[in-house]
């Protein structure tokens, strides 16, 4: 959906507006992030070095999620810049992403799950695990330890979370 050059550019623009800070740093999709959708990206002597977003943020995400999660990664950067603490749940940072409404750390849900049920109870469950489409037998589920029913797969861009 956006090419590095347009999410640098985008940065670029929401640091100047915001922070009055230029972005002096490369903005780079990283195919291996899966725990989370974004990350900015120190050096052992505390120098930015990029800001990374995830495929599965660029392929899955709505253009209002990428854009949101861009910004989070931004304000860590404006924040580093500055002086002023940068790490998530600090509420200074937890304001300033409410200020720009960018979302928080673990809040979005964005890419393809598996859907399920619980053979025993019924219950319905989502795993991005890929591995159980193809190995069903070698899963069970949380709430009783039976047997998954696989029925399908969703798609979440962020926003219908």
């Amino acid at each position: 959906m956006f090419t590095e050059n347009e999410l640098k550019e985008i940065a670029s623009t929401f640091l100047k507006e915001n922070y009055e800070i230029s972005l002096k740093i490369p903005v780079i999709r990283n195919n291996r992030l899966r725990s989370t959708l974004g990350r900015y990206v120190i050096n052992n002597k505390g120098e930015p070095l990029r800001i990374e977003l995830s495929g599965t943020l660029l392929t899955y995400g709505a253009k209002e999620t990428i854009i949101g999660v861009l910004n989070h990664e931004c304000i860590h950067y404006a924040f580093h810049k500055q002086g002023k603490p940068m790490h998530d749940g600090n509420p200074l940072f937890e304001r300033a992403l409410a200020k720009h409404k960018a979302p928080s750390t673990k809040t979005l849900k964005v890419g393809k799950f598996y859907t399920y049920y619980c053979e025993r109870c019924k219950k319905p469950g989502e795993s991005r695990l890929k591995r159980l489409v193809t190995h069903c037998d070698d899963y069970r589920t949380k709430c009783c330890r039976a047997k998954i029913i696989l029925t399908g797969e969703k798609i979440y861009n962020g926003i219908n979370s």
